[in-house]
Parts: structure tokens; sequence; C-alpha cells
């Protein structure tokens, strides 16, 4: 009889412990399974999920270098590796094609799928970018991005490649170092078009201060983008610059556009790659070594913002990112 007590004492304490867990907002482990990710169905509702227009800017070259994401998504999930690395990330949107409630995320797709491959030596090897249809099955791949490394194992070339177009469309990258190890130039080659340059600059901490972007030679500078930081190592803001009509040099610049970014406490997965600014696609931020939280554009009149919450494993990695309902950026 005592062993039937304690048996059933047992099972109630394990009862009462799943519960609880299952209460809890923030996931546990290393990150969400990925099968589970495409179906949505081991997410817990979110009514404070909701459709928020990201930040649209026709400026392209604000677009390229402000971490500004115009994928679209509703909200997007991290899946990670047994060793804690990134594995995937899910951009996921409303379903149109099957009925469901406003905040049903059974009403939910996965519409696109990055990917990342490692090495042997554990370093980032490639960045593969899938499209998917409305029921998460692969349809194609879209954009694949390959790292090659030097012998002191420095990032050394990037080569984009971009299906679905008449030709496949090829993107080559050279990275160039100084003697402390920081990126100072980089010469990109596109198809049908002259090779760029991008030069980089740094403070006396070896953060990265301005980056200036040039066409053919030093007389053909097409912006300057002077970077900020907080008491974190976090990137305030962003003011871009773009070169008067008549500008003879980089004093010849108005500024144009200044970008905000908050942040939260927990850890930015980009970091660990350990990586140059602009290695990875367009929103992923590699310098920071928090997770964005609220972007801010001031053009004035132009005033533009956008807020994201976040979920996160035991690990303090995210899991899940969502936007919000746009609000005044000190909120």
């Amino acid at each position: 009889m005592k062993t039937q007590k304690i048996r059933f004492l047992l099972i109630a304490c394990t009862l009462a412990w799943v519960v609880m867990a299952c209460e809890k907002e923030v996931p546990t482990g290393i990150g969400v399974n990925d099968e589970d990710v495409a179906n949505l169905n081991a997410l817990p509702e979110d009514t404070s999920i909701t459709v928020i227009a990201d930040i649209v800017v026709e400026d392209s070259v604000l677009q390229k270098n402000a971490s500004v994401s115009q994928c679209s998504e509703d909200f997007l999930t991290y899946s990670y590796d047994r060793g804690g690395r990134l594995a995937y990330i899910n951009y996921i949107r409303r379903n149109a094609l099957q009925p469901g409630t406003a905040n049903s995320l059974s009403a939910r797709y996965v519409y696109m799928r990055d990917k990342f491959v490692y090495s042997n030596t554990g370093k980032l090897a490639e960045l593969v970018r899938f499209g998917l249809t409305y029921n998460s099955s692969v349809t194609g791949i879209i954009t694949t991005r390959s790292y090659k490394y030097n012998k002191v194992g420095k990032l050394a070339v990037i080569v984009t490649r971009t299906m679905n177009r008449p030709v496949d469309w090829v993107k080559t990258e050279y990275l160039y170092y100084d003697n402390l190890g920081n990126m100072v130039e980089k010469i990109v080659n596109e198809p049908v078009s002259r090779p760029i340059k991008y030069i980089y600059s740094y403070d006396k901490e070896n953060n990265l201060t301005r980056i200036a972007l040039y066409r053919d030679n030093a007389s053909g500078l097409q912006f300057i983008c002077d970077l900020f930081y907080d008491s974190k190592g976090n990137i305030e803001r962003k003011e871009f610059f773009y070169p008067r009509p008549w500008a003879a040099s980089v004093n010849d610049v108005v500024r144009k556009w200044v970008v905000f970014y908050r942040y939260d406490d927990c850890y930015n997965p980009f970091r660990d790659f350990k990586l140059p600014v602009s290695s990875l696609f367009e929103w992923m931020d590699v310098i920071s070594p928090a997770n964005i939280t609220a972007i801010s554009l001031n053009n004035d009149p132009v005033a533009l913002s956008v807020h994201y919450k976040y979920r996160y494993n035991n690990l303090n990695y995210p899991v899940l990112r969502y936007r919000t309902n746009l609000l005044p950026l000190d909120d």
C-alpha cells in the first residue's frame, strides 16, 4: 500500500511539473523542432500577433545597409542544431487559402526558409534561401551564398547566386583586412555592372564607425554611413549621407537618413558567426550583440518605425520574432 501511495505521488508531481512547464511563455531547449515549426502546431496561440507592415523604403542603398527587413513576414522562427548553431530561419505569413480566425496559427504557413550550412571546421560554408508553397513543401532554391576563407581563417570571398532569372545571377565579393584583422575594403563584382568598392573605417577600440561606397573610383562616391554605439556595444543609430551633385570629395555630402535602433538583453545568434558586416542576408545584423526590438527611420517629414517582440530558449537565444503595433521609439 505504501509503495502504491509513493508511486501515485510521483506521478502527480510529474504531471504538475509538465503543466507548469507548458504554461511558461519562453520555450526551453536549444530551439524549435523544424517539423513543429513547419506546421506551427507546437506554438501556443498569441493574440498579440497581428499583421503589421515592415518599413517600406524606396531607397535601395538604405534598404541594403540599414538592417531593415522587407520580407513581408508575419513572424519568423529560429531553429538550432544540437551544437547550438543556427540551423534554419523560417519566414511565416497567413495562409489565405485556409479558413481560420485572425489569430489562428493553423492558418499560417512557412513561405521562405534560410538554411545555414557549416564546414567540418565549424565555419559557415553556405547560406541557402528556399521558396516554399502554402503547405511548406520546398519549391526551389531562390538564392545561395557560399563562403571561402583565407589561410588565417578570415572570410575572403562571398559568392551569391540568385536563381529564377532568365540566367543565373552571380555576385562575387572580395574582402581585404588590415593587420588588426578588421575588414577595410570590399570589392563587389555584379553582372552587367562595373565593380563597386566599400571602404570601412574603425575607431581605437576597433569598432566599425564608417562605411563608404564608391563606384569606379574615388570620385564616384555613392553614400557614407556613420555608425554610433550604445554602452553595450549595440549599434544605436546609423546616419546616411549622400553626395551633392557637384561633390568633389567626401566632405560634399548631405545627411538624408537617420536610423535608430533599440535592443533586448538576449543573444544575437548572427554575432556568433564572427563575420564582417553585410556578410549575411539583408536584415541579419552581425555587429550588435543583442537582438533588434525597434527600428525607426527619420527623414523629415518622413518618419517610419517598426517594433519586434521575441521568445527565447533557455540559453537566451531567440526562437520566435514577430512584429507588434507601431509605437513611439521611446515608448
